[in-house]
């Protein structure tokens, strides 16, 4: 149990010389952290590809789940659109349509990114409709005047369909404020990844990949 709390800690600092080191020495890479939480699944949140690399080389479990939330780590890969760690999940055949505690994908989170799509598109995977995004509290729907301002800050990516203007909702009332903030002291997602890191650091993480704005 402590060697799978030091690695997740680890992960969660983006340590590679350490998880490697706790690696070597026989530590089990499938061990969840206390909190409920799989190595791969915080490497794959943070974006830590070289980790995500060498826990699939040791065997880890590509399809855990994490408690609560029921993450995998596609999930959280492809909610925080980090496209190499969404290849190297890919490579591994991982399951693309285990969902979550409120049944969604990782192709429902990856259906509304442009950036990682072409991901799941050569997977055979069919994207999710923009309604089923919407009722999913994926997206939501954004004015004229909010669409022109987030596109004035250049902080979103964004892309020409005609009618209504909808952007990746970053708010997430069930999923980023109650499953990323709560399960900072909850333990879920981001649980025990502490480890020396400031709120202002973890939040800036969590928001740091770019938001698209859907036109319909």
């Amino acid at each position: 149990m402590a060697d799978s709390v030091t690695i997740a800690c680890a992960t969660g600092a983006g340590d590679f010389h350490t998880v490697k080191n706790l690696l070597d020495s026989g530590a089990d890479p499938n061990i969840r952290s206390p909190e409920g939480m799989t190595p791969l699944a915080i490497a794959a949140f943070w974006g830590y590809d070289s980790i995500v690399q060498i826990l699939i080389d040791m065997g880890t479990d590509i399809n855990a789940c994490n408690t609560g939330t029921l993450w995998t780590p596609l999930h959280c890969a492809a909610f925080q659109g980090h496209g190499k760690v969404v290849m190297l999940l890919m490579d591994n055949k991982p399951d693309l349509f285990r969902t979550d505690a409120q049944g969604r994908t990782a192709v429902d989170f990856a259906s509304a990114l442009d950036s990682i799509w072409a991901f799941f598109e050569v997977a055979g995977c069919k994207r999710t409709a923009k309604a089923d995004l919407i009722r999913m509290n994926i997206i939501k729907k954004i004015s004229t005047e909010e669409s022109k301002s987030k596109h004035r800050h250049s902080f979103l990516h964004t892309f020409t369909r005609p009618g209504s203007a909808y952007v990746l909702n970053e708010n997430m009332n069930d999923m980023r404020a109650a499953e990323m903030t709560a399960a900072l002291t909850g333990g879920d997602v981001l649980a025990g990844m502490d480890c020396g890191q400031n709120e202002s650091t973890s939040t800036k993480k969590i928001l740091k990949h770019p938001l698209t704005i859907w036109n319909f």
